[in-house]
């Protein structure tokens, strides 16, 4: 059976070893990175499980302006006017049982609960389709660091009216 929890700073080794198996090198990031994250969102990121092992994780959490850099620790403090889904992972076998759906599920809710407004990402690699699916919307002309590629695509999703 599929579980979804909050992230503890104790699946940050499984969560760095599934971003691996899930995404291409140019976008593994380094685990202070990942830890930043988890530091700047806690609540918002999660972990999906079947039978207790991680098969999906997402890493979101709050944050003003355009998207932060890649591989980099947050740096940014301070009032933040949207939440920022940074990574949603799932493994190749566990694709077909709906852990990213309920992942991002999870989230709205607790993004809604909070008051926050809209759910902002960046879809690279392609993605943008799945996002267009799930209720995501492109942002035009939005510049983005080049640390997404140059296919990348700044998205939101607005949670109330």
């Amino acid at each position: 059976m599929l579980v979804t929890r909050a992230m503890g700073p104790g699946d940050l080794d499984p969560v760095f070893d599934l971003q691996c198996r899930a995404h291409g090198a140019d976008y593994h990031e380094p685990r202070v990175a990942l830890a930043s994250r988890l530091a700047h969102g806690s609540g918002f990121c999660l972990v999906a499980e079947l039978g207790r092992r991680p098969v999906a994780y997402l890493l979101a959490h709050p944050w003003r302006g355009s998207a932060p850099v890649l591989h980099r620790p947050l740096q940014q403090d301070g009032a933040a006017d949207h939440l920022f889904l940074h990574d949603l992972a799932v493994l190749p076998e566990a694709r077909s049982t709906g852990a990213g759906k309920a992942l991002v599920a999870t989230l709205v809710k607790r993004t809604r609960s909070v008051g926050f407004g809209e759910i902002r990402l960046v879809a690279i690699a392609g993605a943008d389709g799945y996002w267009l699916r799930q209720g995501w919307l492109v942002i035009p002309n939005a510049r983005l660091d080049r640390s997404y590629g140059t296919a990348a695509k700044w998205m939101r999703r607005r949670l109330f009216g």
